[in-house]
C-alpha cells in the first residue's frame, strides 16, 4: 500500500502517533485482551477495531454493560495501558508513513498529535527499538502542548 494524500500543498504535516506513525492497534488489542482476560471479559477483535479512538474508559465502561460485569474502571484502563506500555518495545513503524517522512524531511515542518494519555508518545519515541532504528526520533520534534 501506498501512502496517498490529498492533493493540493501543505505548509507542514501533523502525524497522529497511534496507528498513522506507529502500528500500535495490534499491541493494544494484546493489552485488551491481556487486561479483560483478568475480569473474564472477552473482548471481539472486529469489535476492538470498530471501537478505534474510543476512550479507555468508555471502553470498559460499555463493555461492563455489554457483558453486566462490575469491572472497575478506572483501575482496568490503568492496566490496560500498563500492559501496552510493556509492549512498546515490539512497536513497529507505519513502512509508508516512514517513507514519506524520509522523503519529506527538510522540505516542510512535522509534528507528532495525540489523544494519549500523559506522556504516550514521549514513551513511543523513547521506548521503541524499532523506531529508533529507523532514526525516526530525531526527525519529528517532541513537545507536550
Amino acid at each position: 500500500m501506498k501512502l496517498t494524500l490529498p492533493h493540493g500543498s501543505f505548509g507542514a504535516y501533523l502525524f497522529d502517533c497511534d496507528g498513522t506513525i506507529a502500528d500500535s492497534m495490534p499491541l493494544h488489542y494484546i493489552a485488551w485482551k491481556k487486561a479483560l482476560a483478568e475480569w473474564n471479559c472477552e473482548f471481539d477483535e472486529k469489535l476492538f477495531y470498530a471501537w478505534g479512538g474510543m476512550p479507555i474508559v468508555e471502553i470498559v465502561s460499555t463493555l461492563n454493560k455489554m457483558h453486566s460485569l462490575s469491572m472497575p474502571v478506572e483501575s482496568v484502563a490503568r492496566r490496560k495501558e500498563s500492559l501496552y506500555y510493556d509492549l512498546l518495545p515490539q512497536l513497529k513503524p507505519v513502512p509508508d508513513v516512514l517513507e514519506h517522512i524520509e522523503a519529506q524531511h527538510g522540505h516542510i515542518p512535522f509534528a507528532v498529535v495525540s489523544g494519549s494519555i500523559g506522556d504516550g508518545i514521549s514513551s513511543f519515541a523513547r521506548t521503541s527499538r524499532s523506531i529508533r532504528h529507523h532514526g525516526l526520533c530525531w526527525r519529528l520534534p517532541e513537545r507536550q502542548a
